[in-house]
């Protein structure tokens, strides 16, 4: 159960991330002109929208696979070790070219630290969720 929340949880916070990126609003997603000239989500993530289908995509698949806790823990697995894949290779680029203010990642998609950031804790917590086992029946009280 905590699984099927935490899973729902984090897909809502993908989802509504992928839909703000999507507004043309620039007091939400300013284009900064300095680095890679990327929108900002926010005003702190930088993203594009190749970025902002994959976050709606998290988010949905999120949603799809909290109806059910074993489902919620597969996902958590899988995308969790793909958020933590994603932070450390940002990171490993970041590094590569000298801790630039964002970066371009495979030409393809715009990265930063609030970027890593927000990869570094949401897929450390659907690896947990995905990783750790809810009480069987005999084990609950």
């Amino acid at each position: 159960m905590a699984a099927q929340f935490g899973v729902r949880l984090i897909g809502i916070v993908y989802l509504a991330l992928g839909i703000i990126g999507f507004l043309p609003i620039d007091a939400l997603n300013p284009i900064r002109e300095q680095g890679i000239g990327a929108t900002y989500l926010l005003g702190l993530v930088a993203i594009n929208p190749l970025h902002n289908v994959i976050h709606l995509t998290v988010g949905l698949s999120g949603l799809w696979m909290a109806k059910s806790a074993k489902a919620a823990q597969t996902w958590g697995k899988v995308f969790g070790a793909v958020l933590l894949t994603l932070f450390a290779a940002g990171m490993v680029q970041a590094f590569l070219e000298g801790f630039p203010f964002d970066q371009s990642f495979l030409g393809a998609l715009p990265l930063n630290s609030p970027g890593h950031v927000l990869h570094l804790v949401s897929g450390g917590i659907a690896l947990y969720l995905g990783l750790a086992h809810s009480p069987g029946p005999s084990n609950q009280r």
